[in-house]
């Protein structure tokens, strides 16, 4: 595998890191990949290493202020506009792998914060997408988040948009965490492998906070992939992977992502599956010690085995 890194112009000028995994052999897929919340793309080279022996190109870059992109090392932020910015920082990378690769099937993946933007993305731009994995991702009712907005739009009124506080550390990943009391560390509720959790934390490109601004556009975001209009944009006919731990806070347990498929279903999507790994949280391709990692990533091969 040949590792590429690469600086992607993206909306308003902002210069964003990127990298990119071509296999050895003959490329068979691409597959775009948003990260997660406070992590970033270098999180992904043992995924790219395992897809590679089948053919896939796996690509991405660091989302603003994540990774090694500019911003508070220990806060990341999208800044203001931030999150409409960061779907067309996707459009225009999704443009220029079709450039690159035309007759290779075009395949996207989100990853919890990841996740929301993808599904927001779907419904906001009519790119060739040959398929979609959405990984730890969830739903929440609509009025529990309309209060949620109305209490961080004050904290980023009173801290400042990119800067995070004791309350927005609360309701956000507090609150998961508690789920897993006693608490070895402040990100039990990520994963339940100790050494990878370790590694996480320890991860000089991985920030510790959310500001009160990324945390009020994903819980607008979150608002808005759960309306009744979700999914108006969407190819009914596009293959869609959920794929979620079951002790994934997120994803509500398991319910949440439940929610999500019901509502596709709902919504016409034809082609939707999802699966649930036991033992596993969210963070789910770290889940290594209990044999999830594995699993999930053998249904993702499985998946992109139908595509090529």
């Amino acid at each position: 595998m040949k590792t590429e890194f690469f600086t992607l112009n993206g909306s308003g000028g902002e210069a964003l890191h990127g990298v990119i995994w071509i296999p050895h052999g003959e490329a068979r897929l691409v597959l775009q990949v948003t990260h997660g919340m406070t992590e970033h793309m270098g999180r992904y080279e043992d995924l790219a290493r395992a897809l590679a022996d089948d053919g896939v190109i796996t690509v991405g870059f660091d989302l603003r202020g994540h990774g090694r992109n500019p911003g508070d090392p220990m806060c990341a932020s999208f800044g203001e506009g931030g999150w409409e910015a960061s779907l067309e920082d996707m459009h225009r990378l999704r443009g220029l792998l079709e450039q690159h690769y035309p007759n290779l099937p075009q395949v996207m993946l989100g990853f919890s914060l990841g996740s929301f933007l993808l599904r927001d993305y779907l419904n906001s731009y009519l790119d060739k997408v040959d398929g979609a994995v959405i990984m730890g991702t969830g739903s929440q009712p609509a009025p529990i988040l309309a209060v949620l907005k109305t209490l961080i739009r004050a904290q980023a009124g009173r801290a400042g948009f990119d800067c995070t506080t004791p309350l927005v550390q609360k309701l956000s990943f507090g609150l998961y965490n508690k789920k897993f009391t006693p608490n070895q560390t402040p990100s039990d509720w990520l994963c339940s492998d100790a050494r990878q959790l370790d590694a996480y934390l320890a991860d000089p490109l991985c920030r510790a906070d959310i500001s009160a601004g990324l945390f009020y556009q994903l819980l607008d975001s979150m608002q808005r992939t759960g309306s009744a209009s979700a999914y108006d944009r969407w190819d009914r006919d596009m293959p869609v992977l959920l794929l979620s731990g079951q002790e994934d806070p997120v994803g509500d347990f398991g319910k949440g992502v439940q929610r999500v498929e019901a509502a596709m279903r709902k919504a016409g999507l034809t082609r939707v599956q999802s699966r649930l790994f036991a033992r596993a949280r969210h963070d789910l391709l770290h889940e290594q010690d209990n044999g999830s990692a594995d699993r999930a990533l053998e249904e993702l091969r499985s998946f992109l085995h139908t595509l090529l």
